[in-house]
């Protein structure tokens, strides 16, 4: 019986591929697997960094763009990308390098431009909420690889997002009916779900092993802090989940509760980084821009951190 659900699986995924063209199609091209390779040595010249940028027309013009945009530019105009570099900093260059380049070879896919531009956003928001809260909380874990993991944790969902547009909407349809996500993705993908897609493309991709790993959406609970994968793990399921749910307006405190090992989790000053983020991920691209806008992602945020405030109680009176 297993053996004829691994051979379904395995003719659904060929399919898919196909579909794909994935030797066409390399989500990480070249340039930027070099700028991430640069990047990850703590001796990186800028200069070596940016020569391997002007190499990469479209991550140059990106890299610029960012860099000049309202958020980071804090005088003259920026014209060099060594300058760019000095200004963003090594970790944003990396993290741009990845995002950028996801974006772009989605774009070059086609699709329906509102469902790419939300389902690209949630993951920014969520990478980039993972890696403040390893810096917020001081979880021991790389806050470059909480990005990257929470970026890529979703994978599965973009993809059929993109090539397969029609049946994603039943699959969305039938969760807002009642019926799990996963269940739906099984009956409509030969049971397959998003996780087990995005794990099999990654795969094809040469991702890392962490960053796969990093796909489950029912990792092992955190039992100890030295324990690098299983927190990565959480962080990538909690970002990604407490950003949908406020984009879906569904509570996130009762999700939550299911990683207060990972670190004390207060929902005010968690949703107050949550507010911060939409300025930080609306400047990667007017694509971003766009899908922030549809999701309605700032109000949102404010409206559930308003709520979050009347409930908090007064502070207690002081002496006299």
């Amino acid at each position: 019986m297993e053996q004829d659900t691994n051979l379904i699986k395995n003719q659904k995924l060929s399919e898919i591929f196909a579909k794909m063209n994935l030797s066409e199609l390399p989500a990480i091209s070249g340039h930027v697997n070099e700028v991430l390779k640069i990047t990850l040595n703590k001796r990186a010249s800028v200069t070596a960094v940016s020569a391997v940028i002007l190499k990469d027309y479209s991550l140059t013009n990106k890299i610029l763009q960012v860099a000049n945009s309202a958020y980071y530019l804090r005088g003259a105009h920026i014209s060099t990308i060594e300058r760019a570099v000095s200004t963003l900093g090594l970790d944003v260059v990396r993290e741009l390098a990845v995002s950028i380049s996801l974006i772009e070879e989605f774009l070059k896919s086609g699709g329906e431009k509102d469902a790419l531009s939300t389902q690209m956003a949630i993951s920014l928001l969520s990478a980039n909420l993972s890696k403040l809260l390893v810096q917020k909380y001081k979880i021991p874990v790389s806050p470059e690889e909480a990005y990257i993991c929470a970026l890529l944790y979703d994978l599965g969902r973009i993809i059929m997002t993109i090539y397969f547009p029609d049946v994603y909407r039943r699959i969305e349809a039938g969760t807002t009916r009642g019926s799990s996500e996963d269940a739906m993705c099984r009956l409509m993908f030969k049971q397959l779900t998003f996780s087990e897609i995005g794990q099999e493309i990654a795969r094809f991709w040469n991702f890392s092993d962490t960053i796969i790993a990093c796909m489950d959406t029912n990792p092992p609970e955190v039992e100890s802090s030295v324990d690098e994968l299983h927190l990565l793990q959480n962080l990538a399921v909690f970002s990604n989940l407490f950003i949908r749910d406020l984009c879906d307006k569904n509570p996130p405190h009762i999700m939550a509760r299911r990683f207060k090992k990972l670190f004390p989790i207060k929902m005010l000053p968690v949703l107050e980084i949550c507010i911060s983020l939409a300025d930080t991920v609306g400047s990667v691209s007017g694509v971003i821009r766009y899908g922030l806008t549809k999701l309605k992602y700032r109000s949102k945020c404010i409206a559930t951190a308003n709520k979050y405030q009347k409930k908090a109680p007064p502070p207690e009176p002081t002496a006299a």
